[in-house]
């Protein structure tokens, strides 16, 4: 089963947006991932502290990885509202928030999806059109992970360098490296990152750093990830990215069956 959510967060301790979307009975595996400094805003909910403050998101998700190398759980960004999208449920609605059905039948198939060799995994985000079926296999996922610890890489095996995209580039990493996932379309996640205060804005995600990482996750992963387009965005343009995640899958699993057909 899964045994821990963790939701890092930082300068929202006044809206715990993820956390007070849940029902009581997920919450009590929840803890929040808070810096020293916050600390002190938080001690009316379950937290666990950062070794040092202004650490950066890529290097709190670091850290999470250490921490859940022997367990199975969840990394949740801390201003999302989970959904369920029909035809899941009855009512007029395309989506409406999860319940403590919903979510007790997550995390038991997400669990199921684990003992069949599913390392990883997560949500899709609420915003995409429906794909017409409960999940899709060997895709990306962002804002919502599921991990198997005992079952993935080393923190050390992996890298952490971007401030942002960084869920692109350790679902790219996994998904080359031959690690399988499965993400919900069945229970989708919504946020609005830009029109919230507080996390990574606070910390100086701006368009030139976004833009400047895009241009990294390119050099990184040519093969899978490539320009398309621009947007006006956060007052500049914003230059969008195409990423083919079932390719670096794909990828991942002809090299290992050449690597097989060499040592016969």
């Amino acid at each position: 089963m899964i045994d821990t959510i963790y939701i890092p967060t930082l300068g929202r301790w006044n809206n715990q947006i993820t956390f007070f979307n849940m029902p009581s009975s997920i919450q009590n595996k929840c803890v929040l991932v808070v810096q020293p400094k916050e600390r002190v805003h938080h001690t009316h909910l379950p937290t666990i502290v950062l070794p040092e403050n202004d650490c950066g998101i890529t290097a709190t998700r670091k850290w999470i990885w250490e921490q859940g190398k022997d367990k199975r759980y969840i990394v949740m960004d801390d201003d999302i509202v989970m959904k369920t999208r029909k035809p899941w449920f009855d009512g007029e609605k395309s989506k409406r928030t999860m319940t403590e059905d919903d979510w007790n039948h997550m995390l038991t198939e997400t669990s199921k999806w684990m003992d069949e060799g599913v390392t990883w995994g997560g949500c899709r985000t609420g915003g995409l059109p429906p794909a017409g079926k409960e999940y899709i296999d060997n895709t990306g996922t962002a804002e919502v992970f599921f991990f198997d610890g005992k079952q993935l890489p080393s923190a050390d095996e992996l890298d952490w360098e971007l401030s942002t995209a960084e869920d692109i580039s350790l679902s790219l990493q996994l998904l080359s490296k031959g690690y399988p996932n499965r993400v919900w379309d069945r229970f989708v996640y919504i946020s609005d990152f830009v029109g919230t205060q507080g996390g990574c804005v606070d910390m100086g995600r701006d368009l030139k750093m976004i833009n400047d990482n895009h241009a990294k996750l390119i050099e990184k992963f040519p093969e899978y990830v490539s320009y398309n387009g621009e947007k006006e965005m956060m007052g500049g343009i914003f230059n969008k990215i195409k990423i083919q995640y079932k390719k670096a899958y794909n990828d991942s699993q002809k090299s290992k069956t050449t690597l097989e057909e060499w040592m016969i």
